[in-house]
């Protein structure tokens, strides 16, 4: 009468590295004893988000979704027969560290008054998708940042505004995790256009009316006379309106 006995089944390594949410994490299980080949199941517990065990390698593959320290057990199951198959466990506690999620663009291009201005600010690392938000100074008046990355608007305000933007990303477990970039934004000085670049002519004891009108910057726009003088008889509103009867004839 012979007793085969059963095998000690060993699971290895004895540990799991780290990993890092966001970051691509490979460690494959392995066993002895018994007879070859084994199968590989997690028989309590749960892998992180985003990891998953092939049962077949023992690759434990992915990328974690979810930070923490997450523990669980491997089962490798033999191909003996007989009595068999056998089983060997070991149990785990793997740590899924915080990413690092990085702003960007570093720097902002420079916008100007009253003209259109965009500029897509984006993030990386951790878990995708990001939400946006300004979480110190402020924007200039006119331009806003949309809860996914959009920098848009067209500035009413000059100068140069300084405020930071901080990412969300959308890991679980231990997350959500944050990361943040300074920024200083330029609004240039606009150019404003007086038009018509040239003004009809006028005649002595006839009435006369001209709208001189402005594009650039912010509208509503004001008018004056800032140097020379306009014809006796006539007037400049502050709104444009060049009217009147000239009472002298010439060039002004």
């Amino acid at each position: 009468s012979l007793t085969i006995a059963a095998p000690t089944i060993t699971v290895s390594p004895s540990s799991l590295p780290s990993a890092t949410v966001g970051l691509n994490f490979s460690q494959t299980v392995s066993a002895s004893g018994g007879t070859p080949s084994y199968t590989f199941a997690v028989t309590s517990g749960a892998l992180p988000a985003g990891l998953s065990l092939n049962s077949t390698t023992g690759a434990i593959t992915g990328a974690p979704t979810a930070g923490g320290t997450f523990n669980f057990t491997i089962t490798a199951t033999d191909s003996s027969t007989g009595t068999g198959p056998y089983t060997g466990s070991r149990a785990y506690s793997l740590t899924v560290g915080a990413p690092t999620i990085v702003v960007s663009p570093p720097n902002l291009v420079i916008g100007a008054v009253g003209a259109s201005y965009s500029s897509t600010i984006t993030a990386s690392g951790g878990t995708a998708g990001y939400s946006f938000a300004v979480t110190a100074g402020s924007l200039p008046a006119g331009v806003t940042l949309s809860g996914s990355g959009t920098l848009s608007g067209t500035p009413t305000a000059g100068g140069t505004f300084n405020f930071t933007v901080t990412a969300t990303d959308s890991s679980t477990g231990t997350g959500p995790y944050t990361g943040s970039r300074a920024y200083s934004l330029t609004i240039a000085a606009p150019t404003i256009t007086v038009s018509p670049p040239t003004l009809p002519a006028a005649t002595v004891g006839v009435s006369y009316s001209q709208t001189v009108s402005a594009s650039g910057g912010t509208s509503a726009y004001s008018f004056a006379v800032t140097a020379g003088a306009l014809p006796a008889g006539m007037t400049l509103t502050s709104a444009g309106v060049l009217s009147g009867t000239p009472t002298a004839g010439g060039s002004f």
